[in-house]
């Protein structure tokens, strides 16, 4: 990388001027058009009908067609005025493909402008204030400020309409909303005649409705009035949302600009800096990860709060993973590797298997794509001169860089891991479903019991225990169970009242929490009696030393807090338990969970059982509520994920010193290394046989495949594998008003059906390979040495004659 000089760069007032002007042009448009500022009401109006939404669609599809085109035909290599042509199509494509899909996602508008500010400030960083010539400190605290800028300028100008108009938030501006969008309550209901005032609270009261409704029409109103009212909700706070977004972009510019303050290989102790670099990169990495665990983690609470959690956490890891290659470049990378310390060992980890999967798993259908693709823009280069003519490779010059760093990867370790990493996320989604059919069916039976309140409290508690103990059940679950029913416990005539009721569940769940702790405490104990358990979790490795070492800390230190109640809850207590960790510390540095996940959890359990809790302000909270604890749990993983890398750094050397209580672990890798590199040889491509291959291959495929319909059924509105359904949901109701008509079979609808058979089949071709490559290691191990035994298997260490 080339040295800056100073007279290259641009005047800081330039790239401020340049990246405000960038973002304020289409969050005006987001202004204009999805917010009460503007017009949004009667563009609400306009699409609230079935043709617009089936248009939404097609137009959908137009967008991926058009982002294929610009990639095909190499937009950015092409003329300013073709790159101009192509912007501005996909622009205006993706904003009237919002715009038409504007009821069934309101806030998709405000999420396209948004992102097309952040692209233009990319635009803008190639192409005008280019990593050669301007320093990344600067051009990134300038893009900071701009974003400062236009979030003080978003909120101010909200805030400056309410007073100005007498729209602040009150009961006669949500009856003005909700009257200028009376079309879109007509239409989610399917009623032409039916009017939001006859049906709805828009007071935070209850509205009679006609005593002839059945259970399953009155279960479609409120669902329509929910649906409606986040409509002209998010028209309302629309403004206050940008602005919100705003300052996170800043911080994270910020951030960038520390990162990037010295990345000049010249520069004295760059090996250091760019340590420094590394660590708050790959801790906004686990941010993102952090949000999109969240999703899952909340999707009881709110699937629309999880989905746009899902959808942030995967935009912004991209556009950090895009930024280190940006500012980093592959040659830094691949130096990096050379370097020792903190730095070797991030490289290293992004160079796994594991992480290789991770990508593959992740980019799921788009690498087929991305090489058919390929082969098409080398074609196009071909004929528009953008290739040499003696070029008569298939695929492009990037591209070819790509295969042949793949050709180069341990392909069935790659493929084992992917299958892993899709049994682990098809569970986790199965077994989420299953939580809240199996809640809702009990909140059911102990609403028509009506037990008393010590019963039924003895009672949860069981339950929230039995349920802990498994690993695939999300304990938010619990939480909004525990929030559900004594929340209408608590309304019913002659109870303990709602704040009562919800400080009860907080205090049950709490000790649930920290009686599961315990007990998982010892399952990890009776488990860590086992050396090969100790050796799968790495009692013997830096990270988990690390780890370790955080925990061993006394009283309620913030790294070990941001442990024990930012990871997931079923490992984390087992692990402490594998490493004998004091379990009054454990649970000392467990109690601020009360506070940031179990607490907010139970009050969006308890809002959901009043009148109102699904609609009106009381959802709005809801929703908020579940978002803070997502957020707050995101940035624990990110505070952690530092924490780890700063121990790692400062004392990995001690940390990777041989300790006597691990010795029969090092003993055990000792004895298997024989075994393992049998079995790593055998796994090697040119030595498997076509079958293995076949077999690798498919197994990984039917995984991922079953993973990209799965993760894109959690995303999108309109489901088409699981019907959404939540604890407050009937079983009994009818599927239409989100019910089963009372048949658990029904929450799988066809394409789940086919996603999960899938899914079994990837998981047994998984088995059966790794048995056959097991059998295959073994069989080279006594044919090389007719000594070994022959019961060897896969997790046994082989005994060999040393004499």
């Amino acid at each position: 990388m080339s040295v800056i000089r100073d007279g290259d760069a641009a005047p800081v007032w330039q790239m401020v001027f340049a990246a405000l002007l960038v973002i304020a042009l289409p969050q005006s448009v987001a202004l204009v058009a999805f917010s009460s500022m503007g017009v949004a009401p009667q563009v609400a109006e306009h699409m609230a009908n079935g043709t617009a939404d089936l248009a939404g669609n097609g137009l959908a599809g137009m967008c991926a067609i058009l982002l294929a085109f610009a990639f095909v035909i190499d937009a950015h290599r092409r003329p300013i005025c073709i790159r101009l042509t192509v912007a501005l199509l996909s622009t205006c494509c993706f904003l009237a493909a919002a715009t038409l899909k504007y009821i069934s996602y309101p806030w998709l508008g405000g999420f396209v402008c948004f992102g097309v500010a952040v692209a233009s400030v990319a635009y803008i960083r190639v192409h005008h204030f280019k990593p050669a010539t301007v320093p990344g400190q600067d051009f990134f605290g300038a893009v900071a400020m701009s974003f400062v800028v236009a979030a003080f300028l978003l909120i101010s100008t909200w805030i400056g309409w309410q007073g100005v108009t007498d729209n602040t938030w009150s009961s006669s501006t949500k009856g003005r909303l909700a009257i200028d969008n009376g079309a879109v309550y007509s239409y989610i209901y399917g009623n032409e005649s039916w009017e939001f005032q006859n049906y709805c609270s828009i007071n935070g009261t209850s509205v009679s409705l006609p005593a002839n409704l059945t259970d399953d029409e009155t279960a479609a109103i409120e669902s329509a009035c929910q649906k409606s009212e986040t409509v002209w909700f998010l028209q309302w706070a629309a403004p206050c949302v940008l602005g919100i977004c705003n300052s996170i972009v800043a911080g994270v510019c910020w951030v960038f600009a520390k990162a990037a303050s010295a990345l000049e290989l010249e520069r004295e102790g760059d090996a250091q800096h760019f340590q420094k670099v590394l660590k708050l990169c790959a801790s906004l990495i686990v941010l993102m990860l952090g949000l999109m665990y969240s999703a899952q983690y909340v999707s009881g609470a709110d699937v629309t709060v999880s989905s746009a959690l899902l959808a942030l956490g995967a935009r912004s890891m991209t556009a950090i993973l895009l930024f280190m290659l940006l500012e980093f470049g592959f040659e830094r990378l691949h130096q990096s590797t050379q370097q020792d310390g903190l730095t070797k060992n991030l490289i290293s980890i992004a160079k796994s298997d594991w992480m290789k999967a991770l990508v593959i798993g992740g980019l799921n259908v788009f690498v087929p794509t991305l090489a058919i693709l390929d082969r098409l823009r080398q074609k196009i280069r071909r004929c528009t001169g953008l290739a040499p003519s003696d070029d008569t490779s298939p695929f492009t010059k990037e591209g070819r860089q790509v295969i042949g760093e793949m050709t180069k990867w341990t392909w069935c370790s790659i493929f084992l891991k992917i299958a892993m990493l899709g049994e682990i996320f098809v569970s986790l989604i199965v077994g989420m479903k299953v939580t809240y059919v199996f809640f809702s069916w009990l909140n059911e039976t102990l609403a028509a019991a009506e037990l008393p309140f010590a019963v039924l409290a003895v009672l949860v508690l069981g339950v929230a225990l039995v349920m802990f103990l498994c690993p695939i059940v999300p304990g938010s679950a619990v939480y909004l169970f525990s929030g559900v029913i004594f929340g209408a416990q608590s309304q019913l005539p002659g109870s303990i009242g709602f704040p009562l009721g919800v400080i009860s569940a907080s205090a049950l769940s709490s000790l649930a929490k920290l009686i599961a702790c315990c007990l998982q405490y010892g399952l990890g104990y009776m488990m860590g009696k086992s050396v090969k358990v100790q050796q799968f979790v790495g009692v013997d490795k830096v990270s988990i030393r690390a780890m370790e070492q955080i925990l061993k800390q006394n009283g309620l230190k913030p790294d070990k807090v941001g442990i024990l109640v930012a990871g997931p809850d079923w490992p984390t207590s087992v692990l402490c338990g594998i490493l004998r960790l004091n379990i009054p510390q454990m649970l000392l540095g467990t109690a601020p969970v009360i506070l940031v996940s179990i607490a907010p959890q139970v009050l969006v359990g308890a809002l959901q059982t009043l009148a109102d809790g699904k609609s009106g302000i009381m959802g709005m909270v809801s929703s908020s509520v579940t978002m803070a604890a997502a957020v707050v749990q995101a940035l624990a993983m990110f505070f952690v994920s530092y924490r780890i890398m700063k121990v790692i750094e400062e004392d990995g050397p001690t940390l990777a010193m041989p300790r006597p209580e691990h010795e029969a672990v090092a003993e055990l890798t000792r004895k298997e290394a024989v075994y393992t590199e049998a079995l790593r040889q055998a796994s090697e491509w040119p030595n498997m046989k076509c079958g293995q291959k076949f077999l690798a291959f498919t197994s990984a495929a039917c995984l991922l495949l079953a993973g990209f319909l799965l993760s894109t059924d959690f995303i999108l509105s309109e489901k088409f594998c699981f019907r959404s359904f939540s604890i407050t949901s009937s079983i009994g109701a009818a599927i239409e008003v989100g019910g089963l008509n009372g048949n658990v079979a029904n929450l799988v609808m066809f394409a789940g059906w086919l996603a999960l058979g899938i899914a079994f089949a990837g998981f047994l071709l998984h088995v059966l390979l790794s048995k056959w490559l097991a059998h295959a290691a073994r069989f080279h191990l006594r044919r090389d040495s007719p000594d070994q035994p022959k019961g060897s298997t896969i997790g046994r260490p082989l005994k060999r004659d040393t004499e």
